[in-house]
């Protein structure tokens, strides 16, 4: 396989996860994008994230994740309060209405896991992982 047909096929595959996982949570009509979803699943994964986190996290600059943020409250999908330690640093955390679109998400992204995954035994689904979390690791720039 050519370096083109490697990029063609990440970038095809990642496209059409991002549209099948956006399509199943109604993405368009709530106004969120990739990002915006990347940054559910820190808050999610992340105790008292902040927005240092996520622009750690994602490598994106301090403005656009600020944005990313307002909007998400804006949007009433989580909340953010001040650090009891810090009052400078606020924590992030879900709505109730964000907790369900998580929810949401999660499910979606389990239904599109397990399309993506048929026909495949589960020696071919590690070998894929092992693959991609090599070639991750192989560009990482942090």
């Amino acid at each position: 396989m050519t370096q083109q047909n490697l990029a063609a096929t990440l970038f095809a595959l990642a496209q059409s996860y991002r549209v099948t996982v956006r399509n199943s949570i109604n993405a368009n009509e709530l106004g969120i994008n990739a990002l915006h979803v990347r940054c559910l699943h820190i808050i999610a994964q992340t105790p008292h994230c902040t927005a240092n986190d996520i622009v750690q996290q994602t490598q994106r600059d301090k403005a656009q994740i600020a944005r990313l943020i307002k909007e998400l409250l804006k949007l009433d999908l989580i909340s953010k309060c001040a650090d009891e330690n810090d009052k400078r640093c606020f924590i992030l955390s879900f709505t109730q209405t964000g907790e369900q679109l998580l929810q949401k998400l999660r499910a979606a992204e389990q239904s599109v896991d397990a399309l993506l995954c048929q026909g495949l035994d589960q020696s071919q689904i590690d070998n894929f992982l092992h693959t991609a979390n090599t070639m991750i690791s192989n560009i990482k720039y942090e």
